[in-house]
């Protein structure tokens, strides 16, 4: 499995499992809707984190190719 399948079937078992926890929760609408959003808005802030270490991640390893091509053209130029 690819690791970007991987980390969207990870997010979405996360997002599953929280929404069964609270809906199965024997408490009143509002608090379960207010125990959604703050769930919602931390899954939010920790994709959003995990999104853009990948990012970060993808481009320093870009440049480092961009490099060892760059030093392979000028060996064989």
């Amino acid at each position: 499995m690819k690791l970007s399948n991987a980390i969207i079937v990870l997010v979405a078992g996360f997002a599953a499992g929280a929404l069964a926890g609270v809906l199965m929760a024997p408490e009143e609408g509002y608090k379960t809707r207010r125990k959604l959003q703050r769930k919602a808005k931390k899954y939010k802030k920790q994709l959003e984190k995990t999104t853009s270490d990948y990012k970060d991640k993808a481009s320093d390893i870009r440049d480092n190719i961009e490099g060892a091509v760059d030093d392979v053209k000028k060996r064989f130029a």
